[in-house]
């Protein structure tokens, strides 16, 4: 995995003792890193706001929180990013109150995987999917260069003329864009191997950016050289193949819902404030294996000129019905009148897809209990959209003949998204516990 746990190693433990030591904190190596609060520290800080460098800083610090376990930098950075970002998660935290915890997490892996594995560059970026989050991921040894890298530390750092105009409005998330960066730790010399980190802030004068560590048990936050960084990102992560690299995540605040006196409304959890990244399916961590399975079948049935439909449909007609694709995926209810009337309206679409597809549509949900509002042969559909290269899906859905308007045929295209990105994550699951491995 991209993150492992802070067990100790051999050298690490008492001698004639089986009980690990314990430790609090690191030194931070001097040689490439700053502490933040150190007085050359503050000297950049002070830098970076004078050069307009804060830009996401104010809305990260607020939620700048530590790791609640040893491998969970991934998703505890995430979480950070959530609620710096003012997304809704639609579900309780405690009490009435709405607010993202790691435990809510848990649409593409399983937590208690991460606690063993960590998660790597995909989970975290199928995990903010499913969030509703748009991500720009970038793999630093295939699809970016160091002006990449600059260009998108720019785009969350450094304040423009008309950022902030907005702020005294309540308004000043609707723009923000956070950068995070996976990493290898040992290229700024710290111990320990794969971690994540949000970007807070960016001083152009000494070409540095802040790392806020969520590890913080282990490594207070601090500056490191922007080329530096990058070149940890470059790093390859040997459970994928991969390289390291970065992402950046916004998310599109809906209009502030107020009552006729001003002040805020109270919503219920179920009348989510943010729509959610699907309102079609689940990708439960329990249906992982039979994932993993039928990506080994797409990798057998791929060629140069793409992937056979017919091949598709009759790995999950293998049993005579469709009802095989429920053990990948998981449907869930409508939740609001709204989803109801962006449901149908998808249901149409994937009607005139069935030429194109050659699916066999039944008869629509049942409209007594709404359980299920699309059939198992529509859902058949949207696999079969996720099992074929991205630029052919979207050829395929843009293209069809059909009323359904630009917004319906994005709406699907993202449904079969993240079934396509559960689907690519689901082999990398191989447990670092008991190797003495650090975040």
């Amino acid at each position: 995995m991209s993150t492992t746990s802070n067990l100790p190693t051999a050298s690490e433990t008492a001698p004639n003792s089986k009980r690990p030591m314990s430790f609090y904190q690191r030194k931070l190596p001097v040689e490439t890193c700053v502490a933040f609060a150190s007085k050359q520290g503050k000297r950049i800080f002070r830098s970076a706001l004078e050069n307009n460098g804060l830009k996401s800083f104010y809305n990260v610090i607020e939620q700048h929180h530590t790791q609640t376990e040893p491998a969970f930098c991934g998703i505890s950075t995430l979480v950070l990013v959530l609620n710096a970002l003012a997304v809704d998660p639609g579900q309780h935290w405690k009490g009435p109150w709405r607010w993202y915890e790691e435990k809510m997490l848990n649409c593409c892996v399983d937590l208690e995987e991460i606690k063993k594995t960590g998660i790597t560059l995909k989970d975290f970026q199928c995990l903010a999917m499913c969030q509703g989050v748009s991500v720009d991921l970038q793999y630093s040894d295939e699809t970016s260069r160091l002006e990449d890298f600059r260009r998108a530390v720019e785009a969350a750092c450094v304040e423009s003329e008309s950022d902030g105009d907005d702020i005294e409005d309540g308004d000043s998330k609707n723009d923000l864009q956070i950068l995070v960066v996976s990493y290898d730790r040992k290229v700024l010399k710290q111990t320990g191997s794969g971690h994540f980190s949000p970007v807070a802030a960016y001083d152009r004068a000494s070409d540095s950016i802040l790392i806020l560590d969520t590890a913080r048990f282990k490594y207070g936050a601090h500056w490191v050289k922007l080329p530096l960084i990058y070149d940890a990102t470059k790093s390859i992560d040997p459970d994928t193949g991969k390289s390291r690299g970065f992402a950046l995540l916004s998310f599109l605040q809906p209009e502030q819902q107020k009552d006729s006196t001003q002040e805020w409304v109270c919503l219920e959890a179920s009348s989510s404030f943010t729509q959610p990244s699907s309102i079609l399916f689940r990708s439960k961590m329990r249906g992982n294996e039979e994932r993993r399975k039928y990506k080994e079948y797409l990798e057998t049935i791929s060629g140069p000129s793409g992937t056979p439909l017919d091949l598709i449909r009759s790995y999950w007609m293998s049993d005579g019905h469709p009802t095989k694709v429920w053990s990948i995926i998981e449907p869930i209810r409508a939740r609001n009148e709204e989803e109801k009337e962006l449901i149908a309206k998808m249901r149409s679409l994937l009607a005139d897809l069935k030429g194109d597809l050659g699916a066999d549509l039944k008869n629509c949900c049942d409209s007594k209990n709404h359980k299920l509002c699309v059939t198992v042969n529509e859902a058949l559909m949207i696999v079969c959209l996720a099992s074929i290269p991205e630029p052919k899906r979207r050829e395929m859905v843009m293209n069809v003949k059909s009323t359904a308007d630009t917004i319906i045929r994005e709406e699907l295209l993202k449904e079969a998204a993240l079934i396509a990105s559960a689907i690519a994550i689901s082999d990398e699951f191989e447990s670092f516990e008991d190797k003495g491995f650090e975040s």
